[in-house]
């Protein structure tokens, strides 16, 4: 009967199958094929920054034999390993530019003779709260510190916070938040009021990049994404943001949410356009004589975790921008991007 391999390895949390394992074998002077292949993979070399290992229950129950770790510690830790696979253990390829990105490297010091573990992320980029750092895929920029963005931070764990309370669903409106502030700062609309080209300049920019929009609309993307789940907590029970069951009042929503982001003035001069196409998108289907029939939604329920809502009827696991229902895409022209019907959802 196998035992746990003599040398342990702590677990980090958000880390990948991957590269848990390459860091267990590496321990013990063993190479990653010997232990993939010992949990029923096929022996072969892997590595973590290209693929994941995508175990089934016997998979993750061998895993727990060899690293002294019970199933359900992996699963906390591991979060690949929360969905198992069917049938035999595999290995698939990350997106390009996505799936995981490089431990905090203030957090491994110390911590596995300084072996950096991987960490998944299907976004390309993670927020190190402990150390105010952004981890992401940008060459020598994957590692930046925000000490001086403490705002980014702060949106970090009201995203987690947002996770947990919405559920599933959290990650299709965290989607359609991104794209709609990818299209305020690709029309260079709203800029934020200025706060912006603030961020770039705290980031050392000279001129706006890419690689970097995550990091500069990172606020305003959180709390666009927090306005939309109150307004599909109500749409849900068949009423309008202000608790009404015969209108929608989508105006005041819109201008609810520029109170909230301090950028009433900037919506009103236009950057509501690409929240009035997310409301197309999400308009209500339910008629008003069935509204008017329904009940209260019940006590509690914006503690309660969220059903989809079309068009999102089944969340699926992506990059935000293959996730979300608007489909302009981060560094394209936008004038190509139209109305999906006329006027506003009824």
């Amino acid at each position: 009967m196998a035992r746990a391999l003599p040398v342990q390895v702590g677990l980090v949390a958000g880390e990948s199958v991957a590269s848990f394992i390459g860091c267990l074998a590496a321990a013990n002077g063993l190479r990653a094929a010997d232990i993939l292949e010992y949990v029923g993979g096929a022996r072969r070399e892997i590595d973590p920054q290209k693929v994941e290992v995508r175990l089934g229950a016997v998979g993750l129950q061998e895993l727990s034999v060899l690293s002294g770790r019970s199933p359900e510690q992996l699963q906390r830790a591991l979060p690949t390993t929360r969905r198992q696979a069917a049938g035999a253990v595999r290995t698939v390829a990350w997106p390009v530019g996505g799936g995981v990105v490089q431990q905090c490297e203030m957090c491994c010091r110390g911590r596995r003779g300084g072996v950096p573990a991987w960490l998944v992320s299907l976004q390309g980029f993670d927020v190190c709260t402990r150390h105010a750092r952004w981890l992401g895929h940008a060459g020598s920029r994957s590692q930046l510190s925000l000490a001086e963005l403490p705002e980014v931070v702060r949106a970090q764990e009201r995203r987690r916070r947002f996770e947990q309370r919405v559920g599933p669903y959290a990650q299709a409106l965290l989607a359609d938040a991104f794209q709609v502030a990818v299209y305020w700062w690709s029309c260079g609309q709203m800029a934020a009021a200025g706060r912006w080209a603030r961020r770039e300049e705290r980031l050392g920019l000279t001129r706006r990049r890419l690689w970097a929009v995550p990091i500069v609309v990172y606020p305003e993307l959180v709390t666009v994404a927090e306005a939309m789940a109150v307004r599909e907590r109500q749409r849900c029970y068949g009423r309008a943001f202000d608790g009404q069951t015969t209108r929608w009042h989508t105006g005041r929503w819109t201008q609810w949410v520029g109170e909230r982001l301090e950028l009433s003035q900037e919506l009103a001069a236009g950057g509501e356009r690409a929240l009035n196409l997310w409301l197309m998108a999400h308009r209500n289907s339910i008629p008003v004589v069935a509204r008017l029939a329904g009940t209260a939604p019940p006590p509690g329920y914006r503690a309660q975790q969220m059903q989809a809502l079309a068009p999102h009827r089944r969340p699926v696991e992506g990059r935000w921008e293959e996730v979300s229902c608007l489909p302009w895409r981060l560094g394209a022209p936008m004038t190509s991007v139209t109305w999906q019907g006329e006027g506003f959802p009824a």
